[in-house]
């Protein structure tokens, strides 16, 4: 497909996402006073379902209009996000559901062939990652480590080792300048939410991912402050403000939101990758908004606007 044509598709469905929320969160019935859109339908499967599969349906429709050269520059995008549908494959198998149900959240994904085959066939967690894990390139050894940590660490331990495993890689990687913003970005968020966790509960340190702003050093440095001082600053740095408490509601929204006003810039870059970057991000926090509405029918307006990325 055209470059041309692509970038005039996606300006024109840029044009039916939500750009404010404070007053879709006025509304008496926020999600029914959403304008509509042709492409945030609901297929089958109850509303949840419903939000991941439009979502994942417009990002396969994406993908599948780019040429090859463009699926590679995105790649860095999409394997992260095709990581948690895994996961998400696998618990549903951990609790025994069928194959029609596990269809359903691979409809759309841009997982691979043998993996999808791997997961609606398989029924023993071990195995299915260990042949998983063959088919990894940016990760040797994975077919015989993942297993074990999910002997250690059970699925939630694994899936993340398995996604700071995919964003090392794609830090030490050649990318897009666009991308590598991105990535370096992502992986800031990544951090400052372990970071936090070990603050708040007084977790063991496991680690930190590599390619972020801030080297591992001084992260495991913030996290011995018990004080905080240090992980204030750098939240600070991440927000473009001075400090902020880690404790405080909203700190994940608040630096999607930044990331997402960096990403509207680098939209305007004459390429091209930057506005098709921003538009998959503003459709994946618009929908990630649209999930907690769903679930937070009973939470006062005020709490959930803390959550929402505005």
């Amino acid at each position: 497909m055209p470059l041309p044509y692509l970038l005039a598709r996606i300006a024109g469905r840029r044009a039916y996402l939500v750009a404010d929320w404070p007053p879709v969160l006025a509304a008496a019935e926020p999600l029914a006073s959403l304008p509509p859109c042709p492409y945030r339908l609901a297929p089958e499967g109850g509303a949840e379902a419903g939000l991941r599969s439009s979502l994942q349906r417009e990002f396969a429709w994406v993908h599948h209009q780019m040429g090859r050269g463009l699926q590679t520059i995105f790649e860095p995008f999409f394997l992260p996000l095709e990581l948690r549908t895994l996961f998400m494959a696998l618990r549903l198998r951990s609790k025994g559901e069928d194959g029609h149900t596990l269809a359903g959240v691979l409809r759309f994904s841009l997982l691979s062939t043998p993996v999808k085959r791997l997961l609606l066939e398989g029924t023993d967690l071990p195995a299915i990652l260990a042949g998983v894990g063959a088919k990894m390139d940016f990760w040797p050894g994975a077919a015989r480590i993942l297993p074990g940590f999910l002997q250690q660490q059970g699925l939630v331990g694994c899936e993340e080792r398995l996604v700071d495993a995919c964003l090392e890689h794609v830090a030490r990687s050649r990318l897009h300048p666009a991308v590598a913003r991105f990535v370096t970005r992502l992986i800031d968020m990544e951090n400052i939410v372990a970071l936090t966790k070990q603050l708040r509960w007084r977790m063991v340190d496991h680690g930190f991912i590599e390619g972020g702003s801030f080297p591992g050093a001084l992260l495991r440095e913030a996290a011995q402050d018990l004080e905080g001082g240090k992980t204030r600053r750098l939240i600070g740095r991440v927000l473009g403000v001075g400090e902020v408490d880690p404790a405080s509601a909203g700190v994940v929204p608040l630096m999607a939101a930044r990331l997402g006003r960096i990403l509207r810039r680098q939209g305007r870059e004459p390429d091209g990758v930057g506005l098709i970057l921003d538009y998959l991000w503003r459709r994946l926090t618009e929908t990630r908004n649209m999930s907690l509405l769903l679930h937070g029918a009973d939470v006062d307006r005020e709490t959930l606007e803390k959550e929402m990325v505005l």
